[in-house]
């Protein structure tokens, strides 16, 4: 982390006084000032001593400055370097400026003062040998050039670039989609929560008589987290108290003259979490909100949810411009967040391939419920959601509220509409408010304890890079509701995505690869902890232009837990021990290998075209055609096709390096593929990792006959 030193610049008025003052008035005030600063030392200390800090508020004094002290350094700026000698009055000096901090209880408007001065970079001839050489170049390297090239991120070791969400070529396949309303018949059961005692009970809104069949987790073995069973319907009266038992259900109603099924709904109930332990330690902390959405690049979330954007840029959120993806799909780049392993130690170690492989699997929920946190997960879209998908899921529940029995139900009980191949509707509401809804009232039954909820939504998103439009003004309203509730006054909230779009219409625009790689990512801090803690403000506020990785926000949920341990002895990644949390300041010239970034997912590089017609470009080609293949065969990949060279989209190299990025399309299928290799030209061979070849185009229907997850983007059947 760099130092910032603070000293006085020379002003011209004080260069032009050439004459040295007496020595009998030289002595008289040196003494002056040493008295001066022995006596504020003093106070300082005194005032120290009755003050209680915490680890990581001591480890910011060196480099947060209070008026009194930044007085002092500009008065003893009137001496020469020559004058002062005597090391008792430096060491004095230097004792000052190193214990003078900020108020704990200082207002908003001090602290985004103070972290103005905190970011300062002296660039002063003076002064500059006393800074890191990251904060001398730093400001040679503009987000906006003056040929109006734009980045998210511009250091010599990451040049990442910041496409235009609103060009022209994207607004010519762009659509604004409208809140699509799924049954517009008036609602026949409300449910009413009482705040006293938490309950909640079933209210009837006209004459009918109405039961409720109870959801529960049924499933064994290989199926022990995609089955469930209904109870018999029970039929209830007028503002039915839900039983603490039930969390979710499915509901009938019958209208007059009852013969047959007027309404039909799905709920979802948290019931407040009896006989929890909480650590011993009674520091407060605060609650965990991971709230996301799948496939929306940083982009698309601007162009698409112009809304939420304009929220977000209004409330305390602090966004993360070079947050990249370390992997290629929903899973590597969660299980980093959530466990801080890549993608080959995820399945080395959590084995999500067998039974009861992720229940052993050290997900960070599990570190939050041993210092008593309750904690939640949902996830809609049972078939391709994160933990089911070529895998087998829990075995047991993975936490205290677990919102995979109510999809499952609801996909099977209610009618299912389909927008864009995707299930957008389940029954009378949109498939992702259930999750949402769900991650409403589970913050809001334990705002007044601690909890870790990660609440994860597919449905409006995965297919079609333009419907998030039609959850722009619910989603702020999402938001704003979660405010009211009182949710945010003790809540970090990671408002974020996986990945841009992987494949479709954007994904083959020339912003496609940036896209791609860049999801957006929001974070939110309560009040008291902008108030306690500033440096985690102005570091925030810092790393909004750096590059991080989702290894980064798992250090980051690491360090929630010990939000008064120095950084230096918080615990890093498993799967990157160069990353750290964003809480501390990110270095600039920082780059993908040092965030755990494979070169192929990294969005830094600048590229140069090659000839599509060179020899060169043509044994690239042929040769990752062929290791796709070997590839699928050595995962029992026999009932899927041998694929041959159809069409060189595009070679392109990778800075002055011997890396290329390739582009190229297969028959049969026409399916269409993106890989980094490694070209040695002597040999005229290439190096490849093929399971870290995208897949640009769709492929869901392609490869049914392949049960080998790693081998779905390659396999036609």
């Amino acid at each position: 982390m760099t130092t910032i030193k603070y000293e006085v610049i020379p002003t011209e008025e004080g260069q032009s006084i050439k004459r040295k003052p007496s020595k009998w008035f030289t002595k008289m005030g040196f003494l002056s000032v040493v008295l001066l600063i022995l006596a504020l030392y003093t106070l300082s200390v005194a005032t120290l001593a009755n003050q209680s800090w915490s680890p990581w508020e001591r480890s910011i004094e060196t480099t947060t400055y209070s008026a009194s002290a930044l007085d002092i350094i500009f008065e003893i700026g009137t001496f020469s370097s020559t004058e002062v000698k005597d090391d008792t009055t430096k060491s004095s000096l230097s004792a000052v400026t190193e214990t003078e901090t900020e108020n704990e209880s200082s207002s908003q408007e001090s602290i985004e003062k103070s972290t103005e001065v905190d970011a300062m970079v002296i660039t002063d001839p003076s002064t500059s040998s006393h800074l890191s050489e990251d904060s001398r170049t730093e400001t040679l390297y503009p987000l906006e050039t003056n040929s109006a090239v734009k980045y998210f991120v511009n250091s010599p070791r990451c040049q990442m670039t910041h496409p235009d969400p609103f060009a022209k070529n994207i607004l010519k396949i762009d659509r604004k989609h409208h809140y699509i309303v799924c049954d517009n018949s008036p609602d026949m059961i409300t449910v009413n929560f009482n705040e006293t005692d938490s309950t909640n009970r079933l209210h009837k809104n006209e004459n009918s008589t109405c039961c409720y069949r109870q959801i529960v987790r049924a499933g064994a073995s290989r199926m022990a987290d995609n089955q469930y069973k209904l109870g018999r319907c029970v039929e209830f009266q007028q503002d039915f108290l839900v039983p603490t038992e039930v969390k979710a259900m499915i509901t009938q109603c019958r209208r007059p003259p009852f013969d047959k099924v007027s309404q039909k709904d799905a709920f979802s109930f948290v019931h407040p979490r009896r006989n929890s332990t909480s650590d011993s330690n009674s520091e407060k902390r605060p609650s965990v909100l991971l709230w996301g959405i799948d496939s929306i690049s940083r982009m698309t979330l601007e162009r698409t949810m112009p809304r939420m954007y304009e929220y977000l840029l209004g409330q305390h959120w602090y966004e993360l411009q070079g947050y990249n993806k370390m992997g290629d799909n929903t899973f590597p780049n969660l299980m980093a967040v959530l466990t801080g392993f890549n993608k080959s130690s995820a399945y080395g170690q959590c084995h999500p391939d067998k039974v009861g492989g992720l229940d052993a699997c050290p997900f960070i929920w599990k570190d939050f419920k041993a210092k008593g946190y309750t904690t939640a997960f949902a996830e809609d879209w049972s078939q391709y959601s994160t933990f089911e998908y070529s895998k087998r899921g829990f075995f047991h529940m993975p936490t205290d509220v677990y919102g995979r029995p109510l999809i499952l139900a609801a996909e099977k009980e209610l009618k299912i509409t389909h927008h864009s191949n995707m299930p957008y509707c389940l029954g009378r509401k949109p498939s992702s408010e259930y999750i949402y809804d769900l991650g409403v009232q589970f913050t809001r039954i334990n705002r007044n304890s601690t909890f870790f909820g990660m609440f994860w939504t597919n449905t409006f998103s995965h297919n079609d890079f333009s419907m998030p439009s039609a959850m722009d003004n619910k989603m702020v309203e999402y938001m704003r509701t979660l405010d009211r509730n009182g949710v945010m006054d003790n809540t970090i909230i990671i408002f974020f995505s996986d990945h841009g779009s992987r494949f479709g219409p954007l994904r083959k625009l020339d912003s496609g690869f940036v896209e791609e790689r860049l999801p957006f990512i929001y974070i939110r801090l309560p009040r008291w902890i902008r108030e306690k803690y500033p440096k985690i403000v102005r570091n925030l506020k810092v790393n909004r232009n750096r590059l991080t990785s989702p290894y980064d926000i798992h250090a980051t949920l690491r360090h929630i837990l010990e939000l008064n341990t120095l950084p230096e002895e918080l615990p890093r990644p498993n799967g990157c021990p160069t990353c750290h949390s964003v809480f501390e300041e990110i270095p600039w010239s920082r780059n993908c290998s040092q965030a755990g970034i494979e070169e192929h997912w990294c969005a830094c590089d600048s590229f140069s075209n090659l000839p599509k017609s060179g020899p060169s470009a043509r044994n690239m080609s042929t040769q990752m055609v062929e290791a796709i293949n070997k590839f699928v065969r050595s995962k029992r990949g026999e009932k899927c096709r041998q694929l041959k060279l159809d069409q060189i989209i595009s070679v392109q190299q990778r800075s002055n390096s011997n890396q290329y990025l390739v582009q190229l399309s297969v028959q049969p299928g026409n399916a269409k593929f993106e890989a980094t290799v490694q070209w040695d030209s002597s040999a005229q061979n290439i190096t490849i990792w093929v399971p870290s070849i995208s897949r640009l185009d769709a492929y869901a229907g392609m490869s049914g006959c392949s049960s080998v997850a790693e081998t779905k983007k390659f396999c036609i059947c």
